[in-house]
Formats: C-alpha cells, structure tokens, sequence
C-alpha cells in the first residue's frame, strides 16, 4: 500500500510503497501489472514483489498504467520524460520522478548492519558519531552515486555533511556538490535528491 505521496512545487513526484501484500493480491489490485509476467522475470517471490511494488507506485504517482520503466544496460532506470530513480529495502520501495532534471532516491531499513562495515564507507573527514548517523551517510552516497551515475563514483569519492535539516553531498570526484533531503521514520531512512537549481 501507498505510505508517503507527494509533490514538490517544481512537479517532482515522490512516493513510498509499504510491501504488505503478496504478489497475488498486487495482481489483483493492479490489473495492469499481470503483463510483465513478473514470475518469468523473477524466481524469488520477493523480488517480484518489488518490481510490482515500484511499477504500482507508478501508477499510483502519475495516474498513468501505461508507462514503462525499463533499465539501461548499467542497470539504470529510465522512463520516457521523466528522470526516474528507484530503492528498495526490507518491507518498502521507494520511487521519485522529474520532467525537469536529474533526480535521485535511496531507502535503507533501519538497523545496525552498516555500523559492521563503517570503515568501508565513511571518510576520516565525515562525522558520524551514532548508528542513525552512519546509516544516513551510507543511504546518501547511495543516492548521490545514482544521481552521478555516469562518474561510476566509490564511496571514498563522495564526502557527506549531516546538518539538523538536510545533507550537504559532495562529488570529489568532479568537485560538484549537492544538497540531499533526509527523512527518518521509526523503520526506515531515506535521503533524495530533488531538480537542483
């Protein structure tokens, strides 16, 4: 089901699904998806949920079943005039889109997984004292490395800022930066990137 629906003064849409239904009853809620014969795509039903999931979401933000997101051979999604960027984690997918520019999204679960792995990913330069912390660091370099895409950036390349309202990002690389949004629920972080001015 829809979690979060929104539109943002420049026509940037953005949503978040919760998986709560199965594949069975995806079908069945959205017709429309049976086309993608999600079961010859995907062996694991988990994975075939997502995908339902984020094309539903689709729908869902445009108001349009008949648009298709199909992927570039990196793996990258695109979609017929929109920049389009999807994420998934436990229990949620997550989609936003731009007529106008590039966009970028990423959604982790929350849990202590990245505090195992923190070196591998975290600069000596960025601060990131608690678990919330590191957790925002790695979801935004996540959708930092999607909105550069075509950099093929490292974690080491992108240095994160957290500041009490947003995430300054910064491309190394190309010495470009950007501001990421954050939002942090209770089950899950998220970090975006909307149309930069």
């Amino acid at each position: 089901m829809i979690y979060s629906k929104r539109q943002y003064p420049d026509g940037t849409l953005l949503g978040i699904w919760k998986m709560d239904e199965s594949v069975e009853q995806m079908l069945t809620l959205y017709p429309h998806l049976r086309a993608y014969r999600v079961e010859e795509l995907f062996r694991h039903p988990h994975r075939q949920l997502e995908f339902l999931c984020v094309r539903a979401l689709l729908a869902e933000l445009t108001s349009d079943t008949s648009l298709t997101i199909d992927h570039e051979q990196s793996g990258k999604p695109i979609l017929k005039d929109y920049f389009v960027s999807i994420s998934h984690t436990k229990g949620y997918a997550a989609l936003i889109l731009s007529r106008k520019s590039p966009v970028a999204i990423d959604i982790e679960k929350i849990s202590v997984i990245c505090d195992a792995v923190a070196e591998r990913y975290i600069r000596t330069d960025e601060v990131a004292n608690c678990n919330t912390d590191r957790l925002l660091v790695w979801s935004a370099k996540e959708s930092l490395y999607k909105y550069f895409s075509e950099e093929h950036l490292e974690y080491y390349d992108m240095r994160i800022m957290i500041n009490a309202n947003a995430i300054a990002a910064e491309n190394l690389k190309s010495s470009k930066s950007v501001s990421v949004s954050f939002e942090l629920s209770s089950d899950y972080v998220l970090t975006f990137i909307l149309p930069q001015p």
